[in-house]
């Protein structure tokens, strides 16, 4: 929307800037009256239309991989405050102003429709004779004067020949069509000189009519001079100033340069230029050929014909475990070659097929560093409330007195499945810490895929596996936004209007690759965003490492969300806040560069 405002204010600016440069001092006066109104459609009009062209196309649908979006079970309803969003409050502020200026407008209407005075008809036009002292003006069709000036049943024929123009030829509709205008796009400063370009064409055309009838150049001045003092505070009517009397009073003895009807052809081609400026553009399906890179061989060995054939026959090997819902068990159970195998099926297969299996594959994220107290230190040393973790090697909590506070870098804290305390973990609450030497090696470790299972395949009382999740907090007993495996039973994720595929397809066609080089390799985002009570979408932030891919990823489902409503979460039976996100992949191969 940003971009369409911006194309719209810079291509009204444009013409409007052609015209008082080749045409405003020439007596072109119908033609520069339909180069206003039409410059003014044009510019509104050609930010929403497409041009199509030959240029190739870099294509990605086949590169770009939209992950699996259904949440894991421990993605909790949102419990962080928002940060404020000033985008609403923008677009309410603007429907005010615009909804005032349209009152302004009906308002002006009806302070022209109140004036006192009576009705006659001269010459088959409609005079409305005011008892106010007030300058001769038009409006739609009716002539307005004072009595004064209707004496001895005859209207000066100069006054009435320059009124009639203005009724003949619907100068009125030329006005409140660009109050209109002003109105909606209030925020376009040009609106204001096209008003004003248009009221002045319509006097210089008034006024060629009146002086072509033969009257005299000099008599006819010093009558507009007469009205010039008299007030008019009427907002839709050709008003007398002393700059606009100025500017009149030139163009009546003016003459046209030998370079007036080329000006009026150079209009064309200033259309034809802007349009391809401003128009959006399309590309011709001219297929630029993919080379396919693998980074790793094996990848390539291990991959068949039918990916999902072949997980099936994994799987097989664990059917037992799996018909019982055993995934805890499974993940204990299945071979490295097995996982490392499904592991690289995993992104062959399609979204409907993903769907079908009870796993998902997730990597790693890096926690920051989050320093531990030695206040922590004491309340972590509670063995009734939190089993504690070293390095990732479980502890007994009375050896904390052998470290000190500072002998840590980094520190989380996540609430325990109820299903997963055992007399052995009675504990609700898992205290992970990472030594300042440890730390340093994890962070440079290259991230780690994990098997993950997703929330809809767990039952209350069935063997369920836990999945670490590090929470960053301040005070152990506050912000934990992990739920258990009984809670998460409860609660019913956002949905998608048409459906979580529906949403890869828009986010997938809608990716831009061509703003990226082409030689990045493979780039990954997650894109988060809230969904609130109402199935509304804000708050879309996205984490990865190319800030251009962040870039296109939050606008594509920005665009896929532009006036979707969300089914929202349910906990309880209750519509909640929830956080939704949504992974994304694109590899950019070597592309074969076509003229």
């Amino acid at each position: 929307m940003e971009t369409i405002i911006l194309k719209t204010i810079l291509c009204s600016g444009v013409l409007l800037g052609l015209y008082h440069l080749f045409l405003a001092k020439e007596r072109t006066f119908i033609f520069n009256r339909f180069y206003l109104i039409s410059a003014l459609i044009f510019s509104f009009s050609i930010p929403f239309a497409t041009i199509e062209t030959k240029q190739v196309e870099k294509e990605i649908p086949e590169t770009v991989f939209v992950g699996e979006i259904e949440q894991p079970i421990l993605q909790a309803p949102i419990v962080q405050q928002e940060s404020f969003d000033f985008t609403e409050i923008l677009i309410i502020a603007s429907f005010i102003i615009t909804a005032i200026l349209l009152l302004k407008i009906v308002y002006s209407v009806f302070k022209i429709k109140r004036l006192k005075g009576r009705k006659i008809i001269y010459q088959n036009r409609n005079i409305f004779l005011l008892k106010q002292n007030l300058a001769p003006f038009s409006f739609w069709n009716t002539i307005y004067l004072s009595e004064n000036y209707f004496k001895d049943s005859k209207i000066d024929n100069a006054i009435f020949l320059h009124e009639e123009i203005h009724v003949k030829q619907k100068h009125s509709a030329d006005i409140l069509f660009v109050e209109i205008l002003k109105a909606v796009f209030w925020f376009n400063p040009f609106m204001y000189f096209y008003k004003k370009a248009m009221i002045n064409n319509h006097e210089f055309i008034a006024d060629e009519s009146v002086i072509l009838e033969g009257k005299n150049v000099k008599n006819y001045q010093e009558l507009i001079l007469q009205e010039i003092l008299k007030q008019q505070n009427l907002a839709l009517i050709h008003q007398f100033n002393f700059n606009n009397t100025k500017k009149r009073f030139i163009m009546m003895t003016s003459k046209n340069s030998k370079f007036a009807k080329a000006k009026k052809y150079l209009a064309i081609p200033a259309f034809a230029v802007l349009a391809i400026v401003f128009a959006e553009k399309t590309y011709a399906k001219e297929s630029s050929e993919i080379l396919s890179i693998e980074k790793d061989n094996i990848i390539s060995k291990v991959l068949s014909n039918d990916p999902f054939g072949e997980v099936q026959k994994i799987l097989n090997k664990y059917q037992a475990l799996l018909k019982d819902k055993k995934y805890a068990e499974f993940d204990r159970k299945i071979s490295q070659e097995d996982r490392e195998t499904l592991m690289k099926l995993y992104p062959q297969l399609s979204e409907h097929q993903k769907d079908e299996l009870p796993f998902i594959f997730t990597k790693t994220k890096k926690s920051n560093k989050n320093p531990v107290s030695e206040n922590d230190l004491k309340e972590f040393s509670n063995a009734s409330k939190y089993g504690v973790w070293i390095d990732e090697n479980k502890i007994g909590n009375s050896l904390l007195k052998n470290y000190k506070a500072s002998d840590f870098s980094q520190k989380s804290v996540s609430k325990r499945y109820k299903n997963a305390i055992s007399l052995k973990n009675p504990q609700p609450f898992q205290i992970n810490l990472m030594t300042n030497a440890y730390y340093e090696k994890y962070s440079k470790e290259e991230p780690r895929v994990l098997m993950g299972f997703k929330a809809k395949n767990f039952v209350k009382g069935k063997d369920t596996i836990p999945i670490k999740k590090n929470i960053e907090a301040k005070a152990v007993d506050k912000k934990i936004q992990n739920i258990d495996a009984s809670e998460a039973t409860d609660l019913t994720p956002a949905e998608y209007p048409g459906g979580a595929n529906k949403l890869r397809s828009l986010v997938a066609s809608n990716f831009d690759g061509s703003i990226m080089k082409g030689d990045e390799g493979t780039l990954k985002s997650v894109i988060y965003f809230n969904v609130d009570e109402n199935g509304k979408v804000n708050n879309f932030n996205a984490t990865g490492e190319n800030e251009k891919f962040n870039t296109e990823a939050i606008r594509v489902v920005k665009l896929a969300n532009q006036d979707a409503v969300w089914k929202p979460a349910q906990k309880d039976g209750k519509a909640i806040k929830y956080r939704y996100q949504i992974p994304l992949t694109m590899n950019f191969e070597a592309y074969k560069k076509t003229q």
